[in-house]
Order: C-alpha cells, then structure tokens, then sequence
C-alpha cells in the first residue's frame, strides 16, 4: 500500500461554507473559459434547512457562490451549458449558473424525515439517494431519474445515508458499488433491466470501526473511498480499494481534517491531482483545536492513477 499526504488547497473562507462541502465536479460544460469546480455545501449549519452551489476557479481559488432554497444533495452538469440538474430537499430542479434562475423538474418524495443526498449522471438520467436526517432508521431510498420522461422511480430501500455510487459492467451485466454510510461498507448491487438493484456482496466493510465511507470516485479497476471519522482525530483519511477484491491499494492522509467528505479528479496548472473536501459538520471545539483545515477541500497526488471518463451530461 502506498501512502500520499494531501495539503491544503482551498478554504471556503466562512464557517457556513465549511460545515458540509461535498459532491464536488470538474465542469465539463461551463460555458466560461478555465478550469472550474462545482461542489455543493449541503448546508449551511446545524438545524439549518439551506445551502448552496459554489463554482470555484481552480486557478486563481476564486469561489463564486450560488444560495440555494433548501439544501442541495448533488448536482449533475445538463446538455445545456451552465444548467445543473440539482437534487434540492425533496425534488429535482434545474438551475441556471448563469441567470440564477431554477425551473422545477420532479418530485421525489414527500417523506419529510428524508432529503435527497449523493447522486450522479447515468445513461439516460440520473442515480441518486436520500438520507434519513435523525439517522435512526432505515427509510432513506435509492432513486432513478429518467431524463426522457422526467419521472423518478425508487429502485432500492433500506438506506439510512445514500452516499457514493460508481457504476460499471462485467461481461454484459452492469453493477452498482453504492455505499450506504452509516452501514459502513460498499455493496455491489447486480442492476436490472429496469435499474432495480439487487445485492449481491460487500466490496468495503468497515462495520464496528468507528470510520464511515462518504464520496467515492472511480479509477480503472478500483474505488476511491472518502471516509468520515466523528472521532477525535486530527487527521481524515481517503482509500483506494480493488473494485473486484477489496484490496487496500492507496491511502491519502488529510492533515488537520478527520471528516473527508467526497474525492475528486482535477486538473490543476495541468497536473492530475486528487480533490477531497471536508466538512466541519457537528465537530466540538475540542475537536477543531486539533482539526485546524477541517473544512477546507485537499489536493493530493494522482500519479499513476488512471482518470475515469466523464459522466454523461444530463439530457435537458
């Protein structure tokens, strides 16, 4: 196993920016020139019911801010340059980075213990998942998006935190590693023709260890895991896993922030690197003392990684 030591590269600048930073992007179809990252800030404190969308300038660090009405769980880039698809509270909206405007697209549930969290572009719309806010119960779903229809379907239940997702095919059949957070482990789910998943093994289990997997990424054959440590640790740390072995392969160690929230392939001054936000969510001074760039979002070293392909751009 190799170790790297991420550093520092970005703080949001305020403590509403860096309570929960996640899902973060690499604009593809932004309809300005440079190298830009969007990344959501889920909300923006305790018991508060907004967020929002931030679009940050990976050169000079300029970070444009986007004020959500609620809480946004994931964004998606659309066919239309600069328009997201947006999981926001309890439904999917498209919003435009550049008028600020939103436009209703569906509605996802009407369970008020849960709000839409991670998601990601799939062929032909979008995989997503729900948490369950007070984390008691299993209630939280998994959903499919159908862009053509603009309807939604739940194709998995029993979640508490629908987190990270990758989706890939072995020899015809297409597979699901889907992390549900607080069973702390990466299931791989066999998925149908009608995008119902069925489990079928843990790819990751880390039950009992006090560490809970958040955001993964793909590279090649293997996973990227952030992982969210409640613990009082000073640092945070990130995984890479054999997607078919669950071998440990790569660690990256995030100084000064123990709650890594999601990774992410960037480029930076044209070199491949490894982005990981934090988050300072439900963190006690105690833990800050020792925590002092939690928050922030990390560059760490990609070499000899191999960068996933894009996702698809969301029909719209």
């Amino acid at each position: 196993m190799k170790q790297h030591i991420a550093e520092p590269f970005f703080d949001p600048g305020s403590e509403p920016l860096r309570f929960l930073p996640e899902g973060p992007r690499q604009f593809r179809n932004y309809p300005c020139a440079g190298a830009f990252l969007g990344w959501v800030a889920i909300q923006h404190g305790a018991g508060d019911e907004t967020g929002s969308i931030n679009v940050l300038d990976l050169e000079s660090h300029a970070n444009e801010n986007h004020p959500m009405p609620g809480r946004p769980g994931f964004f998606a880039e659309t066919t239309r340059p600069g328009v997201l698809l947006v999981g926001l509270e309890r439904r999917l909206v498209f919003y435009d980075l550049i008028s600020r405007s939103i436009e209703d697209v569906a509605p996802v549930t009407d369970d008020r213990r849960c709000v839409i969290n991670e998601g990601m572009a799939v062929p032909g719309g979008a995989l997503f998942g729900t948490k369950n806010l007070t984390f008691d119960a299993p209630v939280a779903e998994v959903y499919f998006f159908d862009a053509a229809t603009r309807r939604v379907r739940m194709v998995l239940g029993g979640q508490i935190c629908s987190n990270g997702k990758h989706l890939y095919e072995r020899n015809g059949t297409r597979y699901l590693a889907d992390i549900c957070s607080f069973k702390q482990a990466v299931t791989r789910y066999r998925v149908g023709r009608d995008w119902t998943l069925e489990a079928e093994a843990k790819i990751v289990d880390h039950a009992g260890q006090g560490i809970y997997p958040d955001g993964m990424r793909s590279s090649g054959e293997s996973l990227i895991v952030a992982f969210y440590d409640p613990r009082p640790m000073p640092n945070g740390h990130a995984r890479r896993y054999g997607i078919d072995t669950g071998e440990l392969l790569d660690e990256w160690v995030i100084p000064g922030s123990p709650r890594v929230t999601c990774p992410e392939f960037v480029t930076v001054a044209g070199q491949t690197k490894l982005l990981f936000t934090t988050a300072i969510e439900g963190m006690p001074e105690e833990i800050r003392r020792i925590a002092p760039f939690a928050g922030h979002l990390f560059l760490g070293g990609a070499d000899g990684l191999e960068v996933p392909p894009p996702p698809p751009l969301v029909a719209a």
